[in-house]
């Protein structure tokens, strides 16, 4: 049996639409599935964990890449990566405002638009149920931090506050959202007192924003590392040093037309592990869209934490985050 996890409020309450485009082709082969809808924040973090104890011929999300990466970390949450990849496939049918991840799945911004669309909803639908019947996969890493298994980017600092803001944006502007968040954030943007150690070398400084990635794309198609292989057993690190308001003006420009490499204040790293401390204050980091508490010393207040997912990462009370890659960690239908 195929069991397909759903978040209803993903894509601007759209998602439910797009399971009867899908479900349909189970029905005229009467292949066995069940529907799983989310109810709360973690909801499909719990359903893919449940799922994979049972066992499970594929799991199927239908949502955003925030939907994705909980599914993700339940399905990993308590396997041994040292006996192999997840023993269940993943498929990743998008329904969110950004679906960031599936840009670099499908090759490119361009050709995940085209093939998503929503005039080729039906065509669309088919070759995705081809690619899951016929058990065509590809392999992937992931990456973990404090606990928590992520699919795409990890970020912090002044794009992980975009993704914040941009949050009370998506229903009025769904994947530019985040765009539209820039601005907000860029008024508001203070640097990092960051210690950063990539594969055992120590960097000590401040940052403007640090995002430690399998994928390519976040923020909406924003090309953040070009360079980042899905199965490479590598992480790619993109470090952009302390900048000014002003300045930071010219990230995300560059960030669009994929020339931020060109910036002296950028540079890129590929390791396997990575630790960042934050010396002192509050942040916040996304994972693949999920927002989570970093301290040292005082935290959000309750009103900030609204938009903060309930699960509290591990080490990140204090600051600390660890990265590591899972090579070859799971199998996705494509």
């Amino acid at each position: 049996m195929y069991h397909i996890i759903v978040n209803p409020i993903a894509g601007r309450g759209k998602t439910l639409s797009k399971v009867p485009f899908l479900t349909r082709f189970f029905d005229v082969q009467n292949i066995p599935y069940e529907v799983l809808v989310t109810e709360s924040a973690m909801d499909a973090f719990d359903k893919a964990k449940a799922v994979c104890a049972s066992g499970s011929d594929g799991i199927i999300g239908i949502g955003g890449d925030g939907t994705i990466q909980e599914i993700v970390a339940g399905m990993s949450d308590g396997h041994d990566f040292s006996s192999g990849s997840i023993p269940v496939p993943l498929g990743i049918f998008p329904g969110g405002s950004g679906n960031d991840f599936v840009m670099t799945l499908a090759g490119g911004k361009k050709k995940a638009l085209a093939r998503y669309k929503k005039a080729k909803a039906e065509e669309s639908a088919r070759d995705f149920f081809e690619a899951v019947v016929k058990n065509r996969t590809i392999t992937s890493d992931l990456i973990t931090v404090g606990g928590m298994a992520y699919l795409n980017i990890g970020n912090i600092g002044l794009d992980a506050r975009v993704v914040r803001n941009a949050i009370a944006y998506k229903q009025r502007f769904g994947r530019y959202a985040y765009v539209a968040a820039v601005y907000k954030s860029i008024a508001r943007h203070t640097n990092m007192p960051l210690t950063i150690e990539i594969d055992g070398v120590v960097k000590e400084g401040e940052y403007t924003l640090v995002a430690v990635c399998n994928g390519q794309y976040y923020g909406g198609g924003l090309h953040i590392t070009p360079q980042a292989r899905l199965d490479d057993g590598k992480i790619t690190v993109c470090l952009v040093k302390a900048m000014s308001r002003a300045k930071t003006m010219v990230i995300f420009p560059s960030l669009m037309i994929g020339r931020h490499d060109r910036l002296k204040a950028v540079s890129f790293h590929e390791c396997e592990d990575v630790r960042i401390t934050l010396k002192k204050g509050v942040e916040c980091i996304s994972l693949d869209g999920n927002l989570h508490e970093v301290k040292n010393g005082s935290g959000y207040t309750e009103e900030e934490k609204r938009f903060l997912s309930p699960y509290q990462l591990q080490g990140a009370e204090v600051g600390e985050l660890h990265f590591q890659v899972k090579p070859g960690a799971i199998n996705i239908f494509l």
